[in-house]
């Protein structure tokens, strides 16, 4: 046996022992996602909570600039995702768990991973009272929030207890239909045509533009459950670019719609100011020409949001069983869903609470952190092992 050899399989039986010790999922859950399932979630993750509350909140902050204003906070997640993808490359072998565990001990390791955890919640009820919202205003009438949130919670609870790759084979399924709507909407909204005049002078009042992006940075990070991807991804040499034009290509979808509603700006700045009604404004977008045209949007906007918030819920269940040490994913689903139950029928039931506590500056703040560090410390602990491996390879 070579030296090189020599050094993979030490690598591996080292990571072996580490992912036990731990406590990583990662040896209960050996299944992998392929390249096509990474590519689509990908998508899915740029376009979803970026085309609901977000550009309204924009409008509401920034006006005819709010489409500036998602490009920088898609620049961002993009950049974060770039990151990511050479995190990937770099630990092909190794899950991020065993990663964590192998560069900074097991204890900085559960610790880190638990302040992830606490982002990764976070994230998942903003995702989750927005389909609540979006459900309230657009969809039902007489809307029950606790019973809605119950039925959501089961679905979620589902997901828990199964792998990454059952989670991943059902985006796949469901990509198709997100574009195929997307692609129908978009050659509505060309046909009919916008007036992009409304959207210029740019930056007609810097320091409301500055405040309203900063204010609302709680929508980036939407790329932070890609390091569950770390290890269990069956890479290709195509696969890196694919995926960065996956999340390119979203992200110009969000910048695309936003610029419409942000032209339509002034003609419905009442409407924008007084409602969360995504049907109402995009109606008003594109002059109602097609009638319920906003059934399109709606669509596609309901199944990326649920994937995503199902993949948040997943990795937050995952964060947790590392903490702890067990792979008990039924309680943990249990537990975590219990959790999100009290935070959207107690604390996040008035929407206007909601509103200012994900536009507040510290929670702006304190996203934008974890956006830029997740994958940083991702891509550093890759680093670091592989040097460890290459160093151990040269003196064997």
């Amino acid at each position: 046996m070579n030296a090189q050899s020599t050094g993979k399989v030490n690598n591996k039986i080292g990571a072996g022992e580490s992912a036990q010790d731990a406590g990583s999922t990662n040896t209960a859950e050996s299944k992998q996602a392929t390249s096509r399932q990474l590519i689509a979630i990908i998508f899915i993750l740029a376009i979803a909570t970026k085309m609901f509350l977000l550009p309204i909140f924009l409008i509401r902050t920034t006006g005819r600039d709010a489409y500036i204003a998602m490009a920088i906070g898609g620049g961002i997640d993009l950049v974060a995702l770039g990151v990511m993808i050479a995190a990937m490359y770099l630990s092909r072998e190794v899950d991020f768990f065993t990663l964590l565990s192998s560069t900074i001990g097991k204890v900085g390791a559960k610790i880190a991973v638990a302040l992830i955890g606490l982002f990764l919640f976070f994230k998942l009820n903003t995702a989750v009272a927005e389909i609540l919202a979006f459900y309230g205003n657009n969809v039902l009438n007489g809307f029950n929030v606790s019973l809605m949130t119950i039925v959501l919670l089961v679905f979620f609870a589902a997901v828990g207890v199964h792998t990454l790759r059952a989670l991943c084979r059902l985006n796949e399924l469901l990509v198709p239909l997100i574009v195929a709507c997307l692609t129908v909407l978009a050659v509505i909204v060309i046909l009919t045509g916008f007036d992009l005049a409304n959207i210029f002078p740019s930056l007609q009042n810097p320091e409301s533009f500055t405040d309203g992006l900063m204010r609302h940075a709680a929508w980036i990070g939407d790329f932070t459950p890609l390091v569950l991807f770390m290890g269990r991804t069956k890479l290709k040499k195509s696969t890196g670019a694919f995926a960065a034009g996956a999340g390119a290509i979203g992200t110009a979808v969000a910048v695309f719609f936003t610029m419409i509603m942000s032209a339509a700006f002034g003609n419905v700045p009442m409407l924008a100011d007084s409602t969360t009604n995504l049907s109402n404004i995009l109606q008003f977008s594109i002059g109602n020409v097609y009638g319920r045209i906003d059934m399109f949007s709606s669509i596609l906007w309901s199944i990326s949001v649920f994937i995503e918030a199902a993949l948040f819920f997943y990795a937050t269940c995952r964060c947790v069983a590392f903490v702890i040490g067990k792979n008990a994913h039924f309680w943990i689903s249990l537990a975590v869903t219990v959790l999100v139950y009290i935070a959207q029928v107690f604390a996040l039931a008035d929407r206007t609470l909601f509103s200012l506590a994900v536009t507040s500056l510290p929670t702006s703040a304190v996203i934008f952190a974890f956006t830029i560090a997740v994958p940083t410390l991702a891509v550093t602990c890759a680093l670091v092992q592989r040097n460890k491996r290459n160093r151990a390879e040269r003196d064997s």
